[in-house]
């Protein structure tokens, strides 16, 4: 039987063994881009798409469609816009909780213009740019989303704050990659292309509003739903801010801790009030077990007075995050200054004016790097008037102690400043404009490397030409080694200084509260007292 032999297919004639394979990988990578090419751009149809799809009754809607009115009179009809010379924004940016990708279509149906959403970040951009310019043939609408909410965060369909925002979306592009979709949307400016970008990341949005022509919100949280979400993930000073833009009526970002439940606009329920003063009581609690230190000082001759300290340690419930460093909390040399200042009078004072209620009464005192001011604090409560200074960023720290405790300055007075030591030279009007008795300082130096700074502050200070000149000064060290005593030491005999210790004999103060990251105990073992004098007294000074 003879064998039938079927004929070679002429269509692979004359192929090698090797054309083949390479031919049918270019086939199907010709395939693949073709699929991918058709995937960069979305043109979808104005038809139904106007501001009537974006509801008013979302907070917010109304007025970003006020304020995108003018961009929509110029996609109609840009000839009086040009003829005039108008810049038209050509770059937007959306912004904010509410339906930006809605915004952005009612835009285009409006002005009756394509609208094109870029739905790949993985083409080159320049090549997503031109294709969509080639698909457009005219001028249109151009979105692309920055970011998106991740699937398995759920917010039960509520708008959220930009703190929520950034917690609960995904960057849709690297940083290097945003960077060249800006620069692309300014190298295609000519080209007919309205580019609106959009995001919901309080991070992201800082960074485009540099690069755009306009920013537009699009909605706003409904203070009270925020609020609640808040409390229930335990942001405390976030939730009670949230509830006083709530009872206010109000949806701007001015707020002010102070304001009473009962200075509030009648706007606020009674459900609203309760649910801020709930908080307000919770707020309060997390401060006096996480950050309150109450100190029981022993007073020379009196009963002992109570302070509380508010400390800035980490925390995700309030501002007092621990952001503020080694400042931010009490140390164990602050503790026993405070108590050394609580049981004696200031130099030069007999013992008997010591054991009266006020013993440093009408005295000016200047602390350097006060931190949570519990020693000018202790010193205001025995009668000093007190300049507390520290870096800027500790200021609100002190200032909030110094109210905390202003039931137990009866006679003196405590204020603070920012006072920069590398700028002693020229300190701030409220150090130059007063003649200081002491200086207090507690714990200024924690290594050799520290040292110089302080000892050229202090010598500048009491010096001549210084804004305490002639001060004594009373400073708490906290021997940590002996080199870094040796060191100081030697720093302060260059300067011209002479130093006495003082005894410390001094009760130590009764703490409660959470301790100090910082320090292992609240134990001033290892604290010595100095009083100093600089080279160059004033003559004949009497406290």
């Amino acid at each position: 039987m003879q064998q039938v032999q079927q004929a070679p297919n002429d269509s692979f004639a004359g192929l090698s063994d090797f054309a083949l394979p390479l031919m049918l990988v270019a086939v199907a990578g010709f395939l693949v881009r073709s699929l991918f090419t058709k995937a960069k751009v979305s043109v979808q149809s104005d038809a139904g798409a106007t501001f009537e799809d974006v509801p008013d009754t979302v907070p917010g809607n109304s007025e970003a469609k006020q304020e995108l009115a003018l961009l929509v009179d110029f996609l109609k009809n840009p000839t009086p816009f040009l003829e005039l010379g108008a810049t038209v924004p050509r770059r937007l940016l959306l912004y904010g909780p509410g339906d930006k990708l809605q915004m952005a279509k009612a835009i285009a149906g409006e002005s009756r213009v394509p609208f094109l959403e870029v739905i790949s970040n993985d083409s080159p951009v320049h090549e997503i740019f031109a294709d969509a310019q080639e698909k457009a043939k005219a001028p249109c609408v151009l979105f692309i989303a920055l970011d998106r909410r991740r699937e398995d965060e759920d917010v039960g369909g509520q708008l959220q704050t930009a703190e929520d925002a950034d917690e609960t979306s995904e960057l849709l592009m690297s940083q290097e990659r945003l960077n060249e979709v800006l620069q692309a949307t300014h190298d295609f400016q000519g080209s007919g292309l309205i580019f609106v970008v959009a995001s919901g990341r309080q991070d992201v949005v800082e960074k485009v509003s540099r690069s755009v022509d306009l920013a537009v919100k699009v909605g706003h949280e409904e203070q009270i739903l925020v609020a609640r979400r808040l409390l229930k993930a335990n942001r405390l000073e976030k939730a009670v801010e949230a509830l006083h833009f709530a009872c206010r009526g109000v949806t701007g970002r001015s707020y002010n801790r102070n304001v009473s439940v009962e200075m509030l606009k009648s706007v606020a329920t009674d459900e609203m009030k309760t649910e801020l003063m709930n908080a307000q009581d919770l707020l309060k609690q997390h401060w006096e077990k996480y950050h309150d230190l109450c100190i029981d000082l022993p007073w020379n001759g009196i009963a002992d007075r109570s302070l509380r300290v508010r400390q800035s340690v980490a925390c995700d419930s309030c501002s007092w995050c621990g952001e503020d460093g080694p400042g931010g909390v009490v140390w164990a040399a602050g503790l026993a200054l405070a108590t050394y200042v609580s049981q004696n009078g200031p130099p030069g004072s007999s013992s008997s004016e010591s054991g009266t209620s006020a013993p440093w009464k009408g005295v000016k005192v200047l602390e350097l790097g006060s931190g949570t001011g519990v020693v000018g604090i202790a010193a205001a409560a025995a009668g000093a008037d007190v300049l507390m200074t520290d870096r800027s960023r500790l200021v609100p720290l002190a200032e909030t102690n110094i109210t905390l405790n202003q039931d137990q300055i009866k006679i003196g007075s405590a204020v603070c400043a920012a006072f920069e030591w590398a700028e002693v030279e020229k300190p701030p009007r409220e150090v130059s404009k007063q003649t200081w008795d002491v200086v207090l300082g507690a714990d200024l130096v924690y290594t050799s490397a520290d040292v110089p700074l302080f000892t050229d502050t202090l010598a500048f200070l009491v010096g001549p030409m210084g804004a305490a000149s002639g001060a004594t000064v009373i400073y708490a060290h906290c021997s940590r080694s002996e080199a870094l005593d040796l060191d100081l030491q030697a720093a302060l005999k260059v300067h011209g200084f002479t130093w006495r210790e003082l005894p410390n004999n001094a009760l130590p103060p009764q703490a409660a509260g959470e301790a100090s990251p910082w320090s292992p105990s609240i134990a001033g073992d290892n604290v010595i007292f100095w009083e100093l004098q600089g080279s160059s007294e004033r003559a004949g000074r009497q406290l």
